[in-house]
């Protein structure tokens, strides 16, 4: 039987049955197990690379465990695992801020590559707006916005991601699966920040002297890294992939295009004309190369 350790050693062993915590220690790889090999902690985890189906199933207490970490299938404890055949592994605990992660984790998703459709808005002239206004006025008036459009995502069951400044990163697909239900979702979320920017408009019109905000949206569908990430005293959901900067380009490209919303060509494939499109677009994004076919969505139309 042969076991892979992925950047180590490969170690060969007749010690079927055991745990892979055993055949570790039992061959001197120091296999990190703060709780003593108890299923208490989960610093002895391994990547399992290959040879998923030579592990026996996950004891009680790893199941137990691995449900609160949000384990996937693969993420196995070393401890917990016996070996019955040859596997591929990636030790993930390897030194001291290896182990205090491990600890400071809190059961949401620890990585993993799924589709999802990534939103990011922006104020125009917001920085002229601040420097008109008093700080407090600028701030409640921020909150105001962010408190009005954040209804409008997670009542389409999206997610806030971050905010940067005046701009915000929203995504959509964390709990659903079907590519058209997402992008519709991020769509119809669009929509509805335009039309809560209206009465936000309204009211800045007679509060500030006839100020008035337009943001720009860009929305774009594909792969995308999505799991935890942060400090152990702020962790955060967040998407990492070069479709999360396609988004974030198609954004940017609204202000030349003077458009509101801009979808991406993943976007508009799921669409099924549920929504009311304007003008066409094959436009450059900023660092990327190559054409990217963009289509306007007319948001003054309901969906």
């Amino acid at each position: 039987m042969k076991i892979e350790y992925t950047n180590e050693r490969t170690v060969e062993t007749e010690e079927t049955g055991k745990s892979l915590l055993q055949i570790s220690l039992s061959h001197q790889i120091n296999h990190v197990h703060e709780c003593g090999g108890h299923a208490r902690c989960s610093t002895c985890r391994v990547l399992v690379l290959e040879g998923t189906e030579n592990l026996a199933p996950r004891t009680e207490a790893e199941a137990k465990l691995a449900a609160t970490k949000g384990f996937p299938d693969n993420i196995r404890l070393a401890c917990q695992a016996k070996v019955i055949g040859d596997i591929k592994i990636r030790r993930l605990v390897i030194d001291q801020d290896d182990i205090e992660t491990a600890y400071s984790e809190r059961g949401v998703n620890r990585g993993e590559e799924r589709k999802i459709a990534i939103l990011f808005s922006d104020i125009r002239g917001f920085t002229s707006f601040s420097e008109r206004n008093l700080a407090y006025d600028v701030i409640h008036i921020l909150n105001r916005y962010f408190r009005r459009v954040g209804d409008t995502v997670l009542g389409r069951h999206g997610y806030l991601d971050k905010y940067m400044g005046d701009g915000l990163m929203c995504l959509f697909g964390l709990d659903e699966t079907d590519p058209k239900i997402i992008c519709e979702q991020a769509v119809a979320t669009a929509i509805a920040m335009q039309q809560e920017l209206e009465k936000l408009n309204s009211y800045l019109k007679q509060q500030f002297f006839g100020e008035e905000f337009k943001i720009g949206i860009g929305i774009h569908f594909g792969d995308a890294i999505v799991g935890e990430v942060g400090h152990p005293e702020k962790h955060q959901i967040t998407a990492i992939g070069d479709n999360v900067n396609e988004a974030s380009r198609i954004e940017t490209a609204t202000k030349k295009a003077h458009a509101n919303i801009l979808i991406s060509e993943a976007v508009k494939q799921h669409l099924d004309g549920s929504f009311s499109l304007g003008r066409r677009f094959s436009a450059r994004l900023k660092g990327k190369s190559g054409l990217y076919r963009l289509y306007e969505v007319l948001w003054n139309t309901t969906p």
